[in-house]
């Protein structure tokens, strides 16, 4: 019986943040989708209180656990825009390439101030 309620709490938990982001990105006019809002949420949840992070995590497990059955349908519509994709390489490579590069280079600057501060 513990367990389930347990199961509750968690499955109130991530379904008020999702359903909350959903609602604040429409009711708003927010450019941020719903999801992500959800997720912000979810998170500042868990920080206000720690305690439901295990009952999170025990929703949470088996649907990370199978997480790749939920990229099928993403890596299947690639194929219903595959003329866009060919017609526009060289833009793609060149930004996801930039994009990446950014983004690591980003994180490295940011994890050197980090560490630096640290060691002092």
């Amino acid at each position: 019986m513990l367990q389930l309620k347990n199961t509750f709490i968690g499955v109130f938990a991530i379904l008020f943040a999702y359903y909350g982001g959903v609602f604040l990105s429409a009711s708003l006019g927010l450019p941020i989708p719903g999801p992500l809002l959800g997720l912000v949420i979810l998170l500042s949840l868990l920080f206000a209180f720690p305690n439901i992070e295990t009952h999170t995590t025990l929703v949470a497990q088996p649907l990370l656990k199978h997480m790749s059955v939920l990229f099928v349908p993403a890596v299947l519509g690639v194929g219903m825009y595959w003329s866009d994709i060919e017609a526009n390489a060289v833009a793609l490579i060149l930004a996801i390439g930039g994009t990446t590069a950014l983004s690591l280079g980003l994180t490295a600057w940011v994890a050197n101030k980090l560490m630096k501060k640290k060691s002092m």
